[in-house]
Protein backbone atom coordinates (compact mmCIF):
# COMPACT_ATOMS: atom_id res chain seq x y z
CA UNK A 1 0.00 0.00 0.00
CA UNK A 2 1.32 3.67 -0.54
CA UNK A 3 0.93 4.95 2.72
CA UNK A 4 -0.66 8.05 1.47
CA UNK A 5 -2.78 10.15 3.93
CA UNK A 6 -6.20 11.12 1.83
CA UNK A 7 -4.94 15.26 1.43
CA UNK A 8 -1.70 13.48 -0.39
CA UNK A 9 -4.33 10.99 -2.65
CA UNK A 10 -6.85 14.11 -2.99
CA UNK A 11 -3.50 16.39 -4.20
CA UNK A 12 -2.48 13.38 -6.65
CA UNK A 13 -5.67 13.17 -8.19
CA UNK A 14 -6.30 16.74 -8.24
CA UNK A 15 -3.53 17.54 -10.02
CA UNK A 16 -3.94 14.64 -12.23
CA UNK A 17 -6.87 16.79 -13.59
CA UNK A 18 -5.90 20.14 -13.52
CA UNK A 19 -7.76 21.24 -10.62
CA UNK A 20 -7.50 22.76 -7.66
CA UNK A 21 -7.06 20.29 -4.34
CA UNK A 22 -10.09 21.65 -2.46
CA UNK A 23 -12.10 21.60 -5.34
CA UNK A 24 -11.32 17.80 -6.09
CA UNK A 25 -11.86 17.45 -2.46
CA UNK A 26 -15.46 18.73 -2.70
CA UNK A 27 -16.26 16.72 -5.78
CA UNK A 28 -15.16 13.70 -3.68
CA UNK A 29 -16.78 14.33 -0.77
CA UNK A 30 -20.53 14.71 -3.29
CA UNK A 31 -19.79 11.32 -5.25
CA UNK A 32 -18.58 9.74 -2.11
CA UNK A 33 -21.71 10.45 -0.25
CA UNK A 34 -24.01 9.89 -3.73
CA UNK A 35 -22.66 6.21 -3.20
CA UNK A 36 -23.19 6.13 -0.11
CA UNK A 37 -26.81 7.10 0.22
CA UNK A 38 -28.24 5.12 -3.47
CA UNK A 39 -28.22 1.25 -2.00
CA UNK A 40 -29.00 0.00 -5.37
CA UNK A 41 -25.83 0.32 -6.45
CA UNK A 42 -23.43 -2.05 -5.91
CA UNK A 43 -20.51 0.02 -4.50
CA UNK A 44 -22.51 1.33 -1.96
CA UNK A 45 -22.28 -2.36 -0.25
CA UNK A 46 -18.54 -2.61 -0.87
CA UNK A 47 -18.54 0.75 1.21
CA UNK A 48 -20.04 -0.58 4.18
CA UNK A 49 -18.78 -3.75 3.78
CA UNK A 50 -15.66 -2.16 4.73
CA UNK A 51 -17.28 -0.08 7.50
CA UNK A 52 -19.83 -2.25 8.47
CA UNK A 53 -19.95 -0.43 12.27
CA UNK A 54 -19.51 3.04 11.39
CA UNK A 55 -20.13 6.32 9.68
CA UNK A 56 -16.73 6.75 7.74
CA UNK A 57 -15.12 10.21 7.30
CA UNK A 58 -14.07 11.37 3.87
CA UNK A 59 -10.66 11.13 4.92
CA UNK A 60 -11.42 7.33 5.59
CA UNK A 61 -13.45 6.48 2.93
CA UNK A 62 -10.27 7.76 0.33
CA UNK A 63 -7.46 6.09 1.80
CA UNK A 64 -9.48 2.83 1.83
CA UNK A 65 -10.97 3.20 -1.40
CA UNK A 66 -7.21 3.78 -1.98
CA UNK A 67 -6.18 0.51 -0.59
CA UNK A 68 -8.73 -1.03 -2.60
CA UNK A 69 -7.86 0.25 -5.52
CA UNK A 70 -4.04 -0.69 -5.11
CA UNK A 71 -4.57 -4.35 -3.74
CA UNK A 72 -6.49 -4.69 -7.50
CA UNK A 73 -4.31 -3.28 -9.26
CA UNK A 74 -1.25 -6.46 -7.94
CA UNK A 75 -0.35 -8.44 -10.71
CA UNK A 76 -0.99 -12.23 -9.82
CA UNK A 77 2.12 -14.05 -10.02
CA UNK A 78 2.46 -17.88 -10.05
CA UNK A 79 2.86 -19.14 -6.63
CA UNK A 80 3.51 -16.12 -4.60
CA UNK A 81 0.54 -14.56 -2.83
CA UNK A 82 -0.19 -10.40 -2.07
CA UNK A 83 -1.07 -9.84 1.31
CA UNK A 84 -1.71 -6.59 1.47
CA UNK A 85 1.87 -5.84 2.32
CA UNK A 86 4.43 -7.46 0.00
CA UNK A 87 4.41 -10.68 -1.63
CA UNK A 88 4.56 -14.39 0.20
CA UNK A 89 5.62 -17.36 -1.83
CA UNK A 90 2.28 -19.70 -1.13
CA UNK A 91 4.57 -22.76 -2.37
Amino acid sequence: MSGLTADQIIERIANANGVESAVMRQQMEQALQNIVVDTTQPHSCMLTDLFPNSKPTVDELVIALEHELYDAMMPILPGWQWDGEGYRNVR
